[in-house]
């Protein structure tokens, strides 16, 4: 059970509300943080839900980042903002800098000295090209090959100078997103509702978790005081084709529309990771939870 007595004591900010996986989390504390001990950030360009709690910060942004401090005194600071799109990292790789790297040091010397700190950050740290026996670990070097992988690592370091942190690695997360338009299961299902082809990778493998799911654990996770480094992926690694098959079965789309692809059939594509299944088993007991683990949500 999640630790919601612990939680209802804390005055908890909550960064990238509109993200893939931040929204379900961020949605999931409404539910049980008292009114006026919740504050949630998104991005200054995107719509994000009403409340007299929410307000529209670039992350790299200091000086509002302060008045925020200032006027709502958090104690823990979930930090959910980034950027993981290969595309777009690559083709603006400053500005992916500027929100998983700067971003991550103005939340550091904002709130640092005064809140806890758990970062959510994600597998592409890791290259995939030669996978240990039963997935990344903790204690597994970080060797990113895209811009996205290498400005979170970047992201974690800087959180980690912070006297009170924590970080969770996550796998890929599969859910439906606030506004329909973020992350692998809208993108994809999106395509197949217009009848479009979509080809995916099939030797791309990532350990994927139900948003739902994922929710549950980091809820449960911050409503203790642990800290440290810890991986949250879901039991089984499932490759981004395999992620389609799902998505065509779920929404009784044609099978022909999913197309595959090895990342070395890709032309001018971002670097790729191969096989960052995560070993989760540090968070087990989390694990030992979640229903929806290899499930996804009914796709229409």
């Amino acid at each position: 059970m999640t630790n919601t007595t612990s939680l209802s004591k804390e005055r908890i900010l909550v960064t990238g509300i509109t993200g893939i996986h931040g929204w379900p989390m961020y949605r999931m504390l409404t539910r049980i943080i008292p009114p006026g001990h919740l504050f949630g950030i998104g991005p200054p360009k995107m719509k994000t839900p009403s409340g007299t709690n929410v307000a529209p910060i670039c992350i790299a942004d200091a000086a509002q980042l302060r008045q925020v401090r200032d006027a709502f005194n958090p104690t823990l600071v979930v930090h959910a903002a980034g950027v993981c799109d290969l595309d777009v990292c690559e083709e603006r790789p400053l500005w992916a800098h500027q929100i998983n790297v700067d971003g991550c040091r103005t939340v550091v010397d904002t709130f640092g000295q005064h809140s806890r700190i758990c970062f959510l950050s994600t597998d592409l740290v890791f290259s995939g090209e030669n996978p240990p026996d039963g997935g990344y670990a903790e204690q597994h070097a970080a060797d990113p090959v895209s811009i996205a992988g290498k400005t979170f690592r970047q992201g974690e370091q800087a959180i980690a100078a912070a006297p009170h942190w924590s970080i969770l690695r996550l796998g890929l997360p599969v859910g439906s997103s606030l506004n329909g338009d973020k992350g692998g299961l809208d993108w994809v299902a999106g395509r197949f509702r217009k009848k479009l082809p979509v080809t995916l990778f099939t030797d791309e493998y990532r350990s994927m978790l139900s948003c739902s799911d994922l929710a549950r654990c980091v809820v449960e996770f911050i409503g203790t005081t642990t800290e440290g480094l810890y991986h949250l992926g879901g039991p089984a690694a499932v490759s981004l084709h395999e992620l389609g098959a799902m998505i065509i079965r779920s929404g009784g789309y044609s099978p022909a529309l999913l197309k595959g692809i090895t990342r070395a059939q890709e032309v001018d594509g971002p670097p790729r990771i191969g096989n960052v299944a995560l070993n989760s088993s540090n968070v087990a007991p989390l694990l030992s939870r979640m229903p929806d683990a290899v499930l996804l949500p009914s796709v229409k």
